[in-house]
């Protein structure tokens, strides 16, 4: 009854005021004849849409009256241009746009003019400016702004153009879509989001209404929400007119009009409508109840204690519900105790009874005074709950539903299933928890002063229900760590490279990927510097299938693990791209398998057939070249014994000699195919290498003269013994010596060095000459039998090369020297020194 006479006070104010507020107008002054021709074709009506529960802006009160500052625009623009605004009212706000879309509203009372929307609807100049304002709780002091609530979840308006001003701008923040704005204040309130974001006309009105007291303004947001008045597209005649109303409106009806319903600041209490209403009434009322004060004074007093206390312990069950809500990060066992305790002070019961399926049962009993609690379990013998305590909760675990028992002698006389310790029960209440129509949880509570009721009940409940949530929910997520955990240290762990690309980027790389470090250019910006030469064009099409479709690939093939080819050896990888699903969206899953082991394995095993097949071959050659050879040396013999005294012997002698260098020559290499194809086995002799590798270069020194190279020297002086046999190492070096000078035919500076050095393990030797190099994408096939850039030349110097170090147990590298050329460098193991 208060609140209607205060409504009609209320409107006959209002109506008064705009009546001596309100200037006299006519429309006819106002629209072109054209226009009010309009409107009287369309019987001066359109039908407009506003969006609902958008208070105070708009909305729709209890008695489904239009209300609001907006709707206020509205009536008074039906005043100014004498037309009827047909209200339709919708759930959402997206059925407003959808109806608008489809022209089955012709008029959208305030909304942002998005490009999306210009495309249907004509809209006016903004009419409305609304700052916005962050809202979050007391307990949250600091003041705020966008740029300082990273990974803060933060409520917004559904389908406003707030929430995608906020996704598209803020994406450090975690933006929800909320149904309205009331709504979003309640999940602040409860602690289910951390901020909410809106207008500030809507906060302060929400948070008035709701009585939210725990709320508060933290800031305000660089966002103004602008509103328009948005008319058909196809009626541009509607929207001149709307427009001039717009116009019509004056700052003065504007003001009255934004102070009525937004209240930034209160009113003194003289002009405070409640203040003089409240005056009238005592003063009426006064006389009336004057006489009845002193008789029910006491009365009141006991009333008003009593309902205190009853609020006050309402408001410890509300925070005791909120403190539940908020033990994210406690144990199940801390949120089993602090719920139960909590159940057993909140129904004021003197002990209380837990049980869950196939668990541990707990017995809480409350000392005398109420403050502290002891804590019995009992072990559960069976998948079901304990039979120990069966006369506790029979009858909630048949009916499924909580049971009260306010007189618990009547209930089980017997006392069956009742715990030695509480013999004496005589009131009892108990409350299941029911999922998938299994009893999963079972709690009682017993013993209270004064009888259950179904405030009890409906508490016991709640804290039971809110434990439950909240162990379901800790259940979840350390099963989520587990799995998680158990999933990283199986892709930490991974001999397999793995990484995640979306969008061209690389998200995910696991510490195997990372080792590859030729591929993160790949994967990370799409070069290609890092791989082999030949494997470019196809590695191309690899990357363009797994960035730019669905589908699956897979290649070998070869790359240098730094950043450029000089920092490193070759490596293999067999690289697989499959599509994946992942929290942001589509994206590609890379497993890369170092496969260079296998490959060198394999290339060793090739050059090995290789050897083997040219053993075979060159022995059968040199056997048959061999046999007619050594019958013309027999015949040349006795052809120079037969003219040794004759005349012509001055003439022939010479062409003897050249035949017989011929042959000799051709003795020579039939010599190297056989020790090529017969290999001896290494005669190893504990040696010092720079006395082979002195004779290998006083061989050379005339070749080194002849092409004008600079030999440089570096021996190590304390170069340590290794097994080898001499004049194989010897072959060695020589034979890199007539490589490098043939390298330096073509250069300006030829320079050879030949050096020496040790570590614990190897003895080396380095032959670099300052050379054009050899190209990284041929350094493994030089090894090769066959293979060679020079001309006439067998390519079998190096092979055998490799072939004696590795009988030595050794390494044969090549890379780039420091003087620009090749660096081949030969390892050997040195000799270990037993310990005394």
């Amino acid at each position: 009854m208060v609140k209607l006479i205060k409504s009609f006070f209320f409107l006959a104010a209002l109506w008064c005021a705009l009546s001596i507020t309100s200037p006299a107008f006519s429309s006819d002054n106002l629209l072109t004849s054209d226009e009010q021709k309009w409107l009287n074709d369309h019987n001066r009506t359109v039908r407009l849409s506003p969006a609902p529960d958008w208070e105070p802006l708009e909305f729709f009160n209890a008695n489904g009256k239009y209300s609001g500052l907006i709707a206020e625009y509205i009536y008074l623009l039906e005043k100014k241009l004498d037309i009827k605004f047909k209200i339709i009212q919708t759930d959402t706000w997206g059925q407003v746009l959808e109806m608008a879309k489809d022209r089955e509203v012709d008029v959208i009372s305030a909304a942002y003019a998005t490009k999306d929307r210009r495309r249907f609807m004509n809209w006016s100049d903004p009419y409305i400016n609304l700052k916005t304002t962050i809202i979050v709780k007391k307990s949250l002091k600091k003041k705020l702004s966008l740029e300082t609530m990273t990974g803060m979840r933060v409520g917004a308006p559904r389908d406003y153009i707030l929430f995608d001003y906020l996704k598209n701008n803020y994406p450090e923040l975690d933006v929800v879509a909320v149904e309205t704005g009331a709504l979003g204040l309640k999940k602040v309130s409860f602690g289910e989001i951390d901020a909410m974001i809106m207008e500030m006309p809507n906060a302060l009105y929400s948070i008035e209404e709701s009585q939210l007291t725990n709320l508060r303004l933290a800031g305000t947001t660089d966002y103004i929400a602008t509103y328009s008045l948005g008319t058909r597209k196809d009626w541009p005649k509607l929207h001149s007119i709307l427009t001039k109303g717009l116009n019509r409106i004056t700052p003065g009806e504007r003001e009255t009009i934004y102070n009525r319903w937004i209240h930034l600041t209160q009113d003194p209490w003289y002009k405070n409508r409640t203040f003089w209403y409240i005056t009238a009434s005592l003063g009426i009322a006064f006389f009336l109840i004057v006489g009845t004060v002193l008789f029910i004074n006491r009365t009141l007093k006991v009333q008003v204690a009593q309902r205190t206390g009853e609020l006050r312990f309402n408001e410890m069950r509300l925070e005791a519900l909120l403190k539940l809500a908020r033990m994210n990060d406690a144990s199940i066992d801390a949120i089993i105790d602090f719920a139960f305790r909590e159940a057993i002070r909140l129904t004021k019961s003197r002990f209380g009874y837990l049980a869950f399926a196939g668990k541990d049962s707990i017995f809480y009993t409350v000392d005398s005074l109420g403050r502290s609690y002891q804590k019995t379990v009992f072990k559960s013998e069976e998948s079901d709950f304990t039979s120990k305590t069966i006369g506790l909760w029979r009858d909630a675990i048949i009916k499924k539903k909580p049971v009260i028992s306010n007189d618990y002698m009547e209930s089980n006389p017997f006392r069956r299933g009742v715990p030695e310790q509480h013999l004496t029960i005589y009131r009892y209440m108990n409350i299941p928890v029911v999922n998938d129509n299994q009893v999963v949880v079972i709690a009682g509570v017993g013993n209270k002063a004064d009888r259950y009721d179904e405030s009890d009940q409906r508490q016991l409940s709640l804290l039971l229900d809110g434990m439950w949530r909240m162990i379901r929910r800790r259940e979840s997520e350390m099963a989520l760590k587990s799995s998680e955990k158990r999933f990283r240290d199986l892709v930490e762990n991974s001999p397999f490279g793995i990484s995640i690309i979306r969008k061209g980027r690389l998200v995910f790389s696991n510490p195997e990927q990372e080792r590859l470090k030729g591929l993160m250019p790949l994967f990370r910006h799409g070069r290609f510097s890092t791989i082999h030469p030949d494997d470019i064009d196809k590695v191309e099409e690899f990357y363009r299938t797994f960035t730019s479709s669905s589908n699956s690939a897979e290649l070998e093939f070869r790359f240098y693990p730094q950043d450029t080819p000089s920092q490193g050896q070759l490596k293999w990888v067999n690289c697989r791209a499959t599509p994946i699903d992942v929290q942001e969206g589509m994206g590609t899953l890379i497993t890369t398998m170092d496969v260079t082991k296998a490959k060198n394995l394999e290339r060793l095993l090739i050059i090995q057939d290789k050897m083997a097949s040219l053993g075979h071959v060159s022995a059968g050659i040199a056997h048959e070249i061999r046999n007619p050879l050594s019958g013309i040396n027999i015949y040349l013999n006795a052809l120079e014994q037969h003219l040794l005294d004759g005349e012509e012997m001055a003439e022939t002698s010479p062409m003897i000699q050249q035949i017989k260098s011929a042959s000799g020559k051709i003795e020579s290499v039939i010599r190297r195919v056989m020790n090529f194809s017969k290999p001896h086995e290494p005669k190893f002799v504990p040696a010092n290498l720079h006395k082979p590798i002195d004779e290998a270069i006083a061989l050379s020194a005339a070749t080194l003269r002849k092409n004008k190279i600079t030999l440089v020297r570096k021996f190590d002086p304390d170069l340590p013994l290794c097994h080898a046999e001499p004049h194989l190492i010897e072959e060695v070096v020589l034979n890199l010596i007539n490589n490098a000078c043939h390298a330096l035919e073509r250069v300006g500076t030829k320079t050879l060095l030949i050096a020496t050095d040790h570590d614990k393990h190897f003895v080396s030797i380095r032959v670099e000459d300052s050379g054009h190099g050899v190209p990284f994408h041929i350094r493994q096939r030089i090894l090769e039998p066959f293979f060679t850039t020079k001309k006439n030349s067998t390519g079998i110097g190096l092979s055998i090369c490799h072939r004696i170090i590795s009988d030595h147990k050794g390494e044969f590298t090549v890379s780039t020297s420091d003087l620009g050329g090749a660096l081949m460098r030969v390892n050997i193991p040195i000799i270990k020194r037993s310990r005394p």
